[in-house]
């Protein structure tokens, strides 16, 4: 999954909020009940690489990908897991992250 969202800060403005708020970028995915637990991130210049694990109940889903700033956009790329696209679904998990940037902002 790709996701591009246009941004007006300055490029360090938004990886300074993105960095503080990594983990409020992920909550809402699949709705509140979803906790998300094991979150590490990386700075490799404007690219954070991520990894966290989603939890729900006794059911545990791992999560990777990276988010790149530059000095329009914020760019998304995760790998989803089968689990994640057939029961949440690309599009579901794009708007909860979209949304979450978007406030960030």
């Amino acid at each position: 999954m790709t996701l591009i969202v246009p941004h007006r800060k300055t490029k360090q403005e938004a990886i300074a909020q993105i960095d503080r708020n990594a983990r409020d970028l992920f909550m809402g995915i699949a709705g509140a009940s979803v906790q998300i637990a094991e979150l590490k991130k990386e700075w490799n210049g404007p690219t954070m690489s991520f990894s966290l694990v989603g939890r729900l109940g006794f059911i545990s889903v791992p999560l990777t990908g990276t988010i790149e700033v530059d000095d329009v956009n914020v760019t998304v790329r995760c790998d989803l897991p089968p689990m994640v696209r057939n029961f949440i679904g690309d599009d579901k998990v794009a708007a909860g992250i979209e949304t979450q940037l978007r406030r960030l902002l």
